[in-house]
């Protein structure tokens, strides 16, 4: 990364050196002020731009076919114009500005999308790392997905009973649309200060989606998964919004589920399926 982030300032400082020469040139010779000049300094322009956007090889077969429209434009002007008068400052030089412009563009550009690509991959590590949820604090899917083997195990091991509840919020994005973002955000963390004062210390709350929450019950058999639904339906039947001196008060559709651990199955993911299956009992 610091070697990329290196080659990023060389090639940055190159091409600015290189479009400054020559704009310095145009002030520098006065003789150098022409139209055919003009159009030669934006078409290295645009080849910088056109080499930074796409990658090397398209960057000098662009410089390439400059160069033998100019080259041509030279023999033409030799053949039929009888025009002998070329120098290198004055025309020569142009023939090497394209490729030299193109190749440092190119790298400039390969190198930034190098980086880019660097910081999403470490973005999509650290996400993944992370086993917290930014908004409400609780336990993300990848911790759902560790503790509830951790669980299991337990379960078995010491012939505990355990229980997994599901709660989901019915139409997410309509109440989104409806209710703005920032507002829905609030909802979500009172419905989540209210799930968490229901249920107990030693139960393990997570937020899989955007509209979906897990729990793991240890210790806890359908019967009282029961009494805590309950209790989690009775407690989110209205959601109190304060936004400043008012009281709003927010009603919104859940569905919960409840299954308890029955031993059949280890697989984390088939007991999520299984899990969310349940919501389609609760009506």
């Amino acid at each position: 990364m610091n070697g990329t982030s290196k080659k990023i300032k060389i090639y940055f400082v190159l091409l600015i050196l290189e479009f400054f020469v020559l704009i310095s040139m145009f002030f520098l010779n006065p003789d150098m002020i022409s139209h055919k000049n003009y159009i030669l300094l934006s078409s290295g322009f645009f080849l910088a731009l056109w080499s930074f956007s796409t990658n090397l090889v398209m960057g000098l077969f662009a410089a390439l076919f400059l160069v033998f429209a100019y080259g041509s434009y030279i023999l033409y002007e030799a053949i039929f114009g009888g025009i002998f008068s070329f120098t290198f400052l004055k025309d020569y030089f142009w023939l090497l500005v394209f490729p030299v412009i193109a190749y440092t563009s190119s790298r400039l550009g390969e190198c930034i999308n190098k980086s880019f690509n660097v910081v999403q991959e470490l973005k999509k590590n650290v996400q993944t790392l992370v086993r917290v949820d930014n908004l409400t604090g609780l336990g993300n899917k990848q911790k759902f997905y560790e503790d509830l083997c951790e669980e299991i195990r337990r379960a078995k091991r010491h012939g505990f009973t355990l229980s997994f509840m599901i709660v989901r919020i019915m139409f997410f994005k309509e109440l989104t649309d409806i209710y703005g973002k920032s507002k829905t955000d609030d909802v979500v963390s009172l419905m989540v200060k209210n799930i968490e004062d229901t249920l107990r210390t030693e139960d393990k709350k997570y937020r899989l989606e955007d509209d979906t929450f897990a729990f793991i019950l240890p210790n806890t058999d359908k019967k009282g998964a029961e009494v805590i639904k309950s209790r989690i339906r009775t407690n989110l039947s209205s959601i109190t919004l304060n936004s400043g001196k008012k009281e709003e008060k927010l009603n919104f559709n859940f569905k919960i589920g409840i299954m308890p651990y029955d031993g059949k199955t280890d697989d984390v993911f088939e007991i999520r399926h299984r899990l969310e299956k349940e919501l389609e009992y609760d009506v």
